[in-house]
């Protein structure tokens, strides 16, 4: 049951680009994972219709292609549509050219010890990607990493890297410490510019720790000091101890009200979480012999907001479900992705990774997977060429201090 548990509240969906290198050859027999995955799919995928699709045929139709892939690329490909026709969350293919994939086994931490570096790091300046037509802009940029400290913003439109065309893992891969040439662009008519951007060694398990420290700032607005955080991933306590360390310890604690990011990244939170921002059981003053008095609750206990959008997943959605059940505070962005049930990954014996949706979800007898949690308060944050302007939070830090 514990393991059940933890699969649904770690459960996660990826989204954004696949990210697989092109022209990559192919190391493996194709027959023997496509085999693998089909297997998997029909013992333990949680609908035992198939979402209304003949599972049998699908093996059918897809198996000749994922024979004939002449690159890693194209088998990943040919598996990710074979199960894109689930038309469920939590279920993708991930190769070992993805950089999410050794995210996703930083995530479940039975799939990787800390000693097994080679599924666990890779090479990149810690970004993530969305593709509007043909063109490739930067939706996430994670805190204290090289992307960041270099310039690069949400909506910078990435051109090319070193003069070649951008791939999320092949464009970094074997330069950790040494520089790339960013060209990218922050209008759509206006002339590119040029980053030097360091490449770091990234590990799957530690990275989102590290965002989530490095994020945490003051907004000083309307005479008032906000404190912010971003939980880039909440995938796990060590997340929420994080949290509870900033807000009631340290430089957060004296903020008059806080706005807490569940934007993009991975999902995860348990509803436990949420007895940080309800009301305390009881109050506590302490007092040596010399000395001031120390008081504590052992919750937040001032204003509070959350920012959701489009990527915020799985168990990020329960939390902003449950923050809006118990009225904590304002909502702003746009809906949470409906992506809502259990999903559990598989290390395949080529390296690849399959993440399965096993269990369905309901909360409250609500299905979320589909529909989602809409925000309290609805503001936009358009991505081409945002040159990374944020009017959620804007919108939250004005919720907050009475400014709006």
């Amino acid at each position: 049951m514990m393991v059940l548990w933890k699969t649904l509240i770690l459960g996660l969906l990826l989204l954004g680009n696949a990210g697989v290198a092109m022209g990559q050859e192919i190391g493996f027999d194709r027959g023997q994972i496509f085999d693998e995955v089909w297997e998997l799919v029909n013992k333990d995928f949680f609908d035992p219709q198939f979402r209304g699709i003949d599972w049998e045929n699908s093996r059918t139709d897809f198996r000749p292609q994922a024979l004939a892939a002449a690159s890693h690329k194209e088998f990943s490909d040919v598996m990710g549509r074979m199960l894109a026709e689930l038309r469920t969350s939590h279920t993708a293919y991930f190769s070992t050219t993805n950089p999410k994939r050794y995210q996703l086994l930083g995530v479940f931490e039975h799939l990787a010890p800390d000693d097994r570096l080679d599924l666990l790091e890779y090479d990149g300046i810690g970004m993530d990607t969305e593709t509007r037509g043909d063109r490739i802009f930067i939706r996430s940029v994670y805190d204290g990493f090289s992307a960041a400290k270099s310039g690069l913003k949400f909506g910078d439109q990435i051109v090319s890297v070193d003069g070649k065309s951008f791939d999320p893992l092949v464009s970094f891969q074997g330069l950790a410490g040494k520089p790339v040439r960013m060209e990218i662009r922050r209008s759509p008519n206006g002339p590119s510019e040029v980053l030097d951007v360091m490449v770091q060694k990234l590990n799957g398990r530690t990275m989102f720790e590290t965002a989530l420290d490095a994020s945490v700032r003051v907004i000083e607005s309307h005479g008032q000091r906000v404190g912010y955080v971003h939980m880039w991933s909440y995938a796990g306590s060590k997340y929420q101890d994080q949290l509870r360390n900033h807000i009631l310890y340290g430089g957060l604690k004296d903020c008059d009200s806080l706005v807490l990011d569940l934007r993009d990244g991975w999902g995860g939170a348990d509803l436990g979480y949420l007895n940080l921002f309800r009301d305390a059981i009881a109050q506590t003053r302490s007092q040596g012999r010399t000395g001031a008095a120390a008081n504590y609750s052992g919750v937040w206990g001032k204003p509070v907001a959350l920012l959701i959008n489009e990527r915020s997943t799985s168990g990020k959605e329960l939390f902003a479900y449950g923050f809006k059940k118990l009225k904590l505070g304002p909502i702003i962005g746009r809906p949470t992705a409906g992506a809502v049930v259990g999903g559990r990954p598989t290390l395949l014996s080529n390296g690849d990774v399959l993440y399965l949706a096993v269990s369905d979800v309901w909360v409250d007898d609500i299905h979320l997977e589909g529909t989602g949690v809409e925000p309290t308060v609805e503001v936009e944050r358009l991505l081409p060429f945002a040159a990374g302007a944020d009017a959620q939070l804007d919108r939250a830090v004005l919720e907050l201090t009475g400014g709006g």
